[in-house]
């Protein structure tokens, strides 16, 4: 299987405000000790300029010590106190974090699970196919379904959103494609339905964006449409041909409807399908073009691995759109290769 799910934290485009930091356990000592000595050093400070205004008598000398060790008493109680409730809410905002990372850790381990096998080679087709999220989960997702006819049902898609509202619904597309691909092996029949489906759970947000294709092998040859989602690129010879019929994002409309687009495919023929985190990065629809002649003049005995290695690693190497700062969109990379 050519499929791999990596994981980065990044800086994100839009500048947050910074959050407050915890305090640790050494830092809470430091102030109470240093609490209490100010508390103290205060209190002595205001008796001794309290006697020399007033001139008190030995009596009322022993009172206003009194009064004043009062104060001073009740003051580092106060102090004690607070810093136990503080130190009371390190503890729980320690455990609420821990137990935090530890469910974004798992549920980016179930989605790794979840990602399909997609066998390096079918009949007329070599494959790959890998993924990077910007953050623990994301929003991309693809599937591969062979059919029982010998062809190939394929999405790749991005739902709108990140984190982990982007990655439930993923996987509910998934499901969805995987279920209508079983009744038919049409892609605009298998976009409508899914895109109604997806309607009529959401109302049109969150939606997504998708490419599904199928793919024969006698003759080769690749039926697809394309919902709202960056253009796929074929590369034939010098030619250069974009994925763009289709329609709106799934889920997006109610009753949308789907034209899709089908032509020949040649032994030699590159194709690559990717997400928005890919075009952004690269700036675009134009360079990703020349970017993917490139790769249409490489030998043939190179993989759809290293396609998308390529792109990929086009992507992480670019500066982005003017403006931008940093990584904060998943990306990903679908690449095939027609065989004899």
């Amino acid at each position: 299987m050519e499929a791999t799910l990596g994981a980065r934290g990044t800086t994100t485009q839009q500048v947050t405000s910074p959050q407050p930091r915890a305090m640790t356990r050494k830092q809470i000592a430091a102030v109470a000790v240093g609490g209490g000595a100010l508390v103290l050093l205060v209190g002595t400070r205001i008796e001794s300029v309290f006697i020399r205004t007033v001139g008190a008598t030995g009596h009322q000398l022993e009172w206003i010590s009194d009064v004043i060790a009062s104060v001073v008493v009740a003051s580092l109680t106060y102090l004690w106190l607070h810093l136990r409730i503080s130190r009371a809410e390190l503890v729980r905002s320690e455990g609420a974090r821990i137990i935090q990372d530890e469910q974004l850790r798992m549920a980016a381990e179930i989605q790794r699970t979840l990602l399909p096998e997609i066998p390096p080679e079918t009949r007329g087709y070599r494959w790959a196919a890998r993924m990077e999220t910007a953050h623990e989960v994301g929003g991309d997702f693809y599937d591969f379904v062979a059919t029982g006819e010998g062809a190939v049902l394929l999405i790749l898609g991005d739902v709108s959103g990140k984190g982990m509202p982007a990655a439930m619904m993923q996987s509910s597309l998934t499901t969805l494609f995987r279920v209508h691909a079983s009744m038919t092996a049409d892609p605009c029949a298998i976009a409508s339905r899914m895109s109604q489906a997806l309607f009529d759970q959401t109302g049109g947000s969150p939606y997504a964006t998708a490419i599904l294709a199928r793919f024969d092998h006698g003759p080769h040859r690749v039926t697809y449409v394309n919902a709202g989602h960056p253009a796929g690129l074929v590369l034939r010879r010098s030619d250069v041909l974009q994925l763009e019929s289709g329609g709106p994002p799934l889920g997006l409309l109610p009753g949308a409807a789907y034209d899709g687009a089908s032509f020949d495919l040649a032994p030699g023929d590159v194709g690559v399908l990717v997400t928005d985190g890919v075009t952004e990065a690269l700036e675009g629809i134009p360079l990703l073009l020349i970017q993917a002649l490139e790769i249409g003049h490489r030998p043939p005995s190179a993989t759809p691995r290293e396609d998308c290695d390529y792109l990929l690693g086009l992507a992480a190497s670019s500066p982005g759109p003017p403006g931008s700062e940093g990584w904060s969109d998943d990306r990903t990379a679908l690449a095939f290769r027609v065989s004899d």
